[in-house]
C-alpha cells in the first residue's frame, strides 16, 4: 500500500496529466484548506473502448473521499486559488 500526503497551492504543483495508478483501488481524501479549481477529471478504464473520452469531473470538497479503480484514467486540474491538502 502506498500513501501520499500532499499540499499544493495556486501556482505550484500545476495540474496532473491524465494517467492511471499502480494500484487496484485509489482513495483520494480531501483534508482541507480553502481553494478553488483542482477538479479531478475521469476518463474511461485503460484498455477499454472510449478510454480517452472525458466521463466525469469531480470537485474536491473538504472531508470527502473519492474512490476509484487504479486503472481508471484520471488527472487533476490546476489549483486556481488557495491551498489544498489531500491524502492519496
Amino acid at each position: 500500500m502506498q500513501s501520499e500526503n500532499t499540499s499544493a497551492q495556486a501556482g505550484e504543483d500545476l495540474g496532473l496529466d491524465i494517467h492511471t495508478d499502480d494500484s487496484d483501488v485509489t482513495f483520494s481524501l480531501c483534508l482541507g484548506k480553502e481553494f478553488t479549481g483542482a477538479g479531478l477529471s475521469f476518463c474511461g478504464e485503460l484498455g477499454h473502448t472510449g478510454h480517452r473520452q472525458l466521463s466525469h469531473v469531480n470537485q474536491h470538497v473538504k472531508g470527502t473521499c473519492v474512490v476509484h479503480l487504479g486503472q481508471k484514467r484520471h488527472g487533476a486540474d490546476d489549483i486556481a486559488t488557495g491551498e489544498r491538502r489531500s491524502l492519496i
